[in-house]
């Protein structure tokens, strides 16, 4: 009767692990071209934004983050009913970064105006961004108004 109690116990595990590994993180991006190709594209290895208006909290928040195992991608656009993850998340952001061409050397007034007219919303109360440019430097660009 234990060794019963012992397999049971047992394949409940197993299963329990492997559907928890099948699940994956949602976030995940699995047709994202190399982080390096990226890096080169882009000009920055990490981006997580968040635009509020005066009628909407949270309007726009993107991230996307690359590391040497994965690249994840996060956007919600409420202005546009959008909440993406993923690689559709990214087939979305992919055409926006390129078009930015963010460089470190860039002023925060350049910045917040590329970035927030590429989104849409050049009517905003809080503008907050953080980037990890692909040299690894880190730059913040905050506006409030």
């Amino acid at each position: 009767m234990k060794i019963k109690k012992y397999s049971i116990i047992g394949s409940a595990l197993l299963s329990t692990t492997l559907l928890l590994g099948a699940c994956g993180d949602k976030e995940e991006v699995t047709d994202a071209p190399t982080n390096s190709d990226m890096q080169n594209e882009f000009g920055f290895q990490s981006f997580d934004l968040d635009i509020d208006t005066a009628d909407q909290k949270d309007a726009i928040d993107a991230s996307f983050d690359m590391d040497v195992s994965e690249t994840e991608a996060e956007y919600e656009n409420k202005l546009e009913s959008k909440n993406l993850t993923g690689d559709e998340a990214y087939a979305e952001l992919e055409p926006i970064f390129k078009d930015l061409a963010l460089t470190k050397d860039m002023s925060k007034e350049d910045v917040i105006e590329k970035v927030s007219k590429a989104f849409g919303v050049e009517e905003y109360t809080e503008f907050d961004l953080e980037i990890e440019f692909s040299d690894g430097d880190d730059q913040e660009f905050s506006d409030h108004k």
